[in-house]
Formats: C-alpha cells, sequence, structure tokens
C-alpha cells in the first residue's frame, strides 16, 4: 500500500475509532434492552395461554362435578332414560365434549351418549376407555389422541359421590375436543411470521397456528425449548435462539401448563422478532457515516499535504523503470528523510546497473554451455508454445524462427505426441536427410506468472540405440525362423509325398492304359494335386510373412487373426510333442502397433510354452476386451520357472532351457515390443504347475 493510503488510514482510523467505540456500546446496551423486552412480552403471552388452558380444564371438569353431585343417583341408577336425558342436556350445554358416558365403581359402563354417532343397545363388558381417577384427585385426564379426522381429543373423567356418604359410587367420562380451543388460542397472533403451538407430555404436537402441522404430526421433539420442557428444566423469560424443522432462525419461549403436564411454545423469527433493533441499528450506521465522511475529508486534506514529496520521488523511480537506464541519478530536493532516501536510492542504482552488467556475462557463458550438451533443449509456456531454444533444436528442425510455434507444429513427425502424458517417448524426424529418432523428455516448471516458462523439453538423439534394438529383433526373429525351418519342413512333405503318389499313379495309367482313363478320373487326380500345392504356398507364405525384414511403422492390426497365423506355424512342433493349443479369442480386437513384431511376441511365448511343457500337454491361449484394455492370456501346464529365477526371464541372454537350445532373447525382445506398443507384460509361475503369461495392450478401436 502507498503511504498516501498508509497515512490516511491512520487518520481516519484514529479519528473515528473513538467514535465507533462509543456508538457500539450504546447500541449493544440497547439491543440488549430491546431483546430482554421482546422475550419477556412473548414468555408472558406464554405464560398467561398455559393458564388460559388450565383454566379451560378445570372448568369442563367443574361443570361435570356439579352434575354429578346433582345428579348422582340418577346416574349410576336403574332409569336409562332419566340418565340419557341428563347426559345429553350436558353434551348440548358443552360443545367441547364429543360423547359422555357413566360407569359404575367397577368402571363397567352405564350408560353412554354420542354427539357424532348413534349409540346402540349397551353390552354387559364394556369399561370405560380411561381409568385413571384416584381418591386424591377431583378428576383426571387421559394422554391425547386423534381421531379418524385429526382432531386433537382426550379422556376427562371425574367421580360420582354420594350426597351423603361423600363415597364414590360412579364415574362420569367426557371425549373432549381440544381442536376447537387450540385453534381459538394458536389464532392470536405473535407479529407477523410467529406461530404457537402446543404439545402434551410426552413432546406429540396436539396444537397450532397452521392445524396442517398437527395433521401432519411434525416432529418438533428436536427444537431445544421442547427438549428442555420434556427435561423438566423450569421455564425462563429469555428466550432461546435456534434453527426450526424449517431451518429458519428463530426465538422459542415456553411455559407449562399445570396439572396437564402440557407444554405451551412461542416461536418468532429472529428477524422480525428483532426488527426494532434493525431498525435503530440502521439510524446509528446513518449518523457514524456521516462523521466517517467528515474525518475522512480532514485527514485526505493532511495526507495530500504530507505525501507530495514521496510521490515526486515515485515519478522518477518510474522514468527509470521504464528507460532501463540504470546510471542516472535522481536529484535530491530537499534535507530531510525523504531527501537522505533519495541519496541512497541513487547509490543503489549504481550497486544494480553492476549487477546487471555481471548477469549479461552469465547468460552469455550459460548459453554456451546448453548449446554445447548435444541435445535439443526448448522451453515453453503453459499454452505449449515456444519461448527459448538452444542452437542444437535449432539445427534437427532446420527453421529460422520457433518464436509463439506450438508443439506440434514444430515435432509434425511419427510418434508425436504433445500432450505430455508419457516422459520417454520416441518421435522420428529426418536430420541432414537421414532419418534419425529421438527421444523426448519433458519436465514441468514451476511458474509463477504466465510469462515464465511451463515446461523444458529436452530432445536426445538415440538412433544408435533404436537400430541396435532393431538388430536384436531381427537377431530373435531369425533365430526363431531357424527353429520353425525344421518343422516346416516336415510340414511341407506330407502333401509333397501325396502329389508324388498320384502323379506316379497318373503315369503309370497313362503308359498302361491310355485309352481307359476317362477325363473325370484326370480331373480328379489333378485336384487333389492342385490342394496339395496349395497347401504347400499356404504353409511356405506364413514362413516367409513372418521372416521378411519388418516396415518400423504402426498400424492398427487384428491380434486374434495375426495370433491364430502365428500358430499355425507352430502346428507342427505342437504335434510332435502330443501337445495341444487350444485358443479362445474375440473377433476384431484392434490395436495400434506393427504386426510383425507383434507376431514375434507370440512365437517367443508360445514357443517356451512348448519347450516347457511335457507330451500331452496344453497350451490356452485367451484374448478378451476388459474395460477398454485388451488383454492377452498364455497359460500352459509345463514345468513352470523356480522362484528364484522368475525375477530374472526378462534380463537379455538369460535361458532357463539347456545350453544350446535358447538365446535368451525372446522375453528381453517380447517385453521390449510390448512397451513399444504401450503395453504391459506380466510373468506368473509356480514350478511344477505351469507358467501364466499375460500382455495388457490399450485398445485401438
Amino acid at each position: 500500500m502507498r503511504i498516501k493510503g498508509r497515512v490516511l488510514i491512520f487518520g481516519i482510523a484514529m479519528s473515528i475509532f473513538p467514535l465507533l467505540f462509543l456508538g457500539l456500546a450504546n447500541f449493544n446496551a440497547t439491543r440488549l434492552y430491546l431483546q430482554e423486552r421482546i422475550q419477556l412480552q412473548n414468555f408472558e403471552r406464554a405464560t398467561a395461554l398455559a393458564e388460559q388452558i388450565s383454566e379451560f380444564v378445570q372448568y369442563k371438569a367443574a361443570s361435570m362435578s356439579i352434575v354429578t353431585y346433582t345428579n348422582a343417583s340418577t346416574l349410576v341408577g336403574q332409569d336409562p332414560i332419566a340418565r340419557e336425558m341428563i347426559l345429553a342436556t350436558l353434551l348440548r350445554q358443552e360443545s367441547y365434549f364429543e360423547a359422555i358416558e357413566v360407569a359404575d365403581l367397577k368402571f363397567n359402563v352405564l350408560g353412554q351418549i354420542d354427539r357424532r354417532n348413534v349409540i346402540l343397545p349397551l353390552k354387559a363388558d364394556v369399561k370405560l376407555n380411561h381409568r385413571d381417577l384416584t381418591a386424591n384427585t377431583s378428576f383426571s385426564i387421559s394422554p391425547v389422541f386423534f381421531s379418524n379426522d385429526g382432531r386433537p381429543q382426550f379422556y376427562l373423567t371425574v367421580g360420582i359421590q354420594d350426597p351423603l356418604t361423600r363415597k364414590n359410587i360412579g364415574y362420569l367420562q367426557a371425549k373432549t375436543d381440544l381442536k376447537g380451543m387450540v385453534t381459538k388460542i394458536a389464532n392470536l397472533r405473535i407479529g407477523q411470521a410467529g406461530y404457537i403451538y402446543l404439545t402434551d407430555e410426552l413432546g406429540n404436537l396436539i396444537g397450532h397456528t397452521d392445524f396442517s402441522n398437527v395433521l401432519r404430526q411434525e416432529n418438533v421433539r428436536q427444537n431445544p425449548d421442547v427438549q428442555a420442557f420434556l427435561a423438566g428444566q423450569r421455564p425462563s423469560p429469555q428466550g432461546t435462539e435456534y434453527r426450526n424443522s424449517d431451518g429458519v432462525q428463530v426465538v422459542g419461549l415456553f411455559a407449562p401448563v399445570e396439572n396437564l403436564n402440557w407444554g405451551v411454545f412461542i416461536e418468532q423469527p429472529i428477524r422480525e422478532a428483532y426488527q426494532h433493533i434493525y431498525e435503530f441499528s440502521r439510524k446509528l450506521l446513518g449518523i457514524l457515516l456521516v462523521a466517517i465522511a467528515l474525518v475522512t475529508l480532514i485527514s485526505i486534506m493532511f495526507g495530500l499535504k504530507l505525501t507530495r514529496p514521496i510521490e515526486n520521488l515515485e515519478g522518477e523511480v518510474r522514468r527509470i523503470i521504464l528507460t532501463g537506464d540504470l546510471k542516472s541519478e535522481i536529484p535530491q530536493q530537499t534535507q530531510d528523510e525523504i531527501g537522505r532516501l533519495v541519496q541512497s536510492f541513487n547509490q543503489l542504482l549504481a550497486q544494480l546497473n553492476e549487477i546487471s552488467i555481471n548477469l549479461i556475462t552469465e547468460k552469455e557463458l550459460l548459453a554456451t554451455v546448453v548449446g554445447g550438451i548435444g541435445a535439443g533443449m526448448v522451453l515453453l509456456d503453459s499454452d505449449k508454445r515456444i519461448i527459448w531454444w538452444n542452437s542444437i533444436f535449432a539445427q534437427w528442425f532446420a527453421r529460422e524462427e520457433f518464436l509463439l510455434l506450438t508443439c506440434e507444429e514444430f515435432i509434425g513427425e511419427e510418434g508425436a505426441d504433445c500432450s505430455f502424458t508419457e516422459n520417454g517417448s520416441i518421435i522420428t524426424h529426418d536430420i541432414k536427410g537421414k532419418r534419425s529418432y529421438l527421444r523426448k523428455m519433458y519436465y514441468p516448471l514451476h511458474q509463477e506468472n504466465v510469462t515464465q516458462p511451463a515446461y523444458l523439453v529436452l530432445l536426445e538423439d538415440v538412433t544408435q540405440q533404436v537400430e541396435m534394438e532393431a538388430r536384436v529383433i531381427e537377431t530373435d526373429k531369425m533365430a526363431a525362423v531357424g527353429l520353425l525351418a525344421s518343422g516346416i519342413a516336415h510340414e511341407i512333405n506330407n502333401p509333397l509325398s501325396i502329389v508324388s503318389a498320384h502323379s506316379e499313379d497318373m503315369l503309370d495309367r497313362l503308359k498302361e492304359e491310355p485309352a481307359q482313363l476317362e477325363q473325370e478320373d484326370l480331373v480328379s487326380e489333378l485336384q487333389i494335386i492342385n490342394q496339395q500345392i496349395s497347401r504347400c504356398k499356404q504353409i511356405t507364405g506364413g514362413l516367409l510373412h513372418f521372416a521378411r525384414k519388418r516396415q518400423d511403422t504402426r498400424d492398427l492390426i487384428n491380434i486374434s487373426t495375426s495370433t491364430v497365423q502365428t500358430i499355425d506355424l507352430l502346428e507342427y512342433r505342437a504335434k510332435q510333442k502330443r501337445i495341444q493349443i487350444a485358443y479362445e479369442m474375440d473377433k476384431d480386437l484392434y490395436v495400434f502397433g506393427n504386426e510383425n513384431e507383434w507376431q514375434q511376441v507370440i512365437l517367443n511365448i508360445v514357443t517356451n510354452a512348448l519347450d516347457a511343457s511335457e507330451e500331452g500337454g496344453k497350451i490356452e491361449i485367451r484374448t478378451r476386451c476388459i474395460r477398454g484394455a485388451i488383454r492377452v492370456v498364455i497359460e500352459d501346464n509345463g514345468q513352470g520357472i523356480p522362484g528364484s529365477q522368475l525375477k530374472r526371464i526378462l534380463e537379455p541372454f538369460y535361458t532357463t532351457k539347456p545350453s544350446g537350445q535358447g538365446t535368451g532373447l525372446g522375453l528381453f525382445v517380447s517385453y521390449g515390443i510390448i512397451q513399444k506398443m504401450n503395453g504391459q507384460l506380466e510373468v506368473q509361475s509356480v514350478e511344477g504347475q505351469g507358467t501364466i503369461v499375460e500382455i495388457t495392450l490399450p485398445n485401438g478401436s
């Protein structure tokens, strides 16, 4: 931050902090007072409502007691018509009663009347629904329950006493409807968005300003006020702030209903409850803003006067930055602290000028070193565009200008990959008319801003190494061709024997009975000879296809078809040892690679399996497409590989075969080919049980 800004901020802060402190202290005291008044008002409302509910129940119980006192003998007497008239009169007088029943001391119902249902003749074993009245209580109520149409109800029971003996001679019970009473109380408004609800002793919702909440039995037991009520805590005029079931922040209070163990709860959104506090805070904020504006104006005037010399110094520094003139000197205008700062800055400019000269010298030295390491180097930005290159790179790609060329534009050869997902890949490029192989290495760089390099690409000429690997592969192939030659000769011998036998038969018949030789016999003999010659041509064609000099190209190859063609070359060797070669291959499995190299991999692995298998053994070859990858499994039940040798089987010239029967290059060459195809080769073997070679390749389709 500039000095001018700091001076202004300091002046403003020192002016308005006392004002803010006093204002906030006054606001806080007022806020607390208003909160207490609002909460106390809601608490008084809840307490008043709880008293109203308690008085409502007591009044209904008193009304029933008067009826029992004046009509005790009639209610438990033998005259059902008189009893029914008393019950009907009480039902008409009390609109909250839904049904009334009279019972004897054993709670057997003697008579009953219902406001909504027709009463059938009583059965002998009908009992009162609620039987919890004790001698110490004048009335009792049952737990709240809900009618079929969702109205909360409870049973109110009073004892019937003999006027003379004052002993209970029966019970009068009324099924009381709470909905009317609860609706009357819940309709009391608590602001615009506040509401009242009522719960029983178990925390079940039995009344609410929005009665739909009662119908769907909304769970309010998680509210802190309800939990405090169920835990038996004393109500407090200080409200509790929490989120209700709708996620709204509310302030809640409760009051218990005496003698009923019910609770009355009031909840009001905080934003509405504290509306007066918010209005007061807005007024106070307006006053503070006016005061801050006046103080800010005074501070700005003082700050501008103080910081003008510093701004002059800043202008001179910017000029030096734009021109790059480190040899210039800033004029010293004052003798105070700012003047001494200008003097120190001039000394710093002289030191920077000396350091700049040294950096230019070191840069020239570094360019000489980078140009002489024998590898092409290039720096790319975050968009993979060239921002620097060395002389070797310029010689190889024979261009005068590379600046801002993309990676694809300067590496447009086979095998080029500018996604930087594979490090160490080989690309081809013509250098001075000669096809060369370059290993591409990339290194991400820490980039603090977009102008700095994001990647270092290193290109190393590995032409000799690649050509040497090609000679090793070709040597391994020629060794395999030599091993196949004897089997191919025996395989060709069978059709040649058939050709010879049929030819001699035709010659003998032409000499002995030329006139009797029919044209159909001649055609049949010639067809047999032609079939056997085609068989010979197929066998030699397969060998020539495998033995021809490979082209270093990568195309889509059908590995199932290519694998079957390779297995045909080993058919005679398998027959000699009576080994069954079974394969199970999915059709149309394509990978990117060289078909000749893939056949060499299959030939090497299957040949090893044949050498390791005893007579009568079995070799299984399976190809599958699993989760987007091609998997080839070659399994034999031969002698297996000892665990001590399993780690070395991929080393060049290492073999487990007897001396003179192997070059030790088969698996080494196969492993290298699979790596070129971006695949994996794994070998699992248990001595005496067999070997499994698993190859995984990316799906080319």
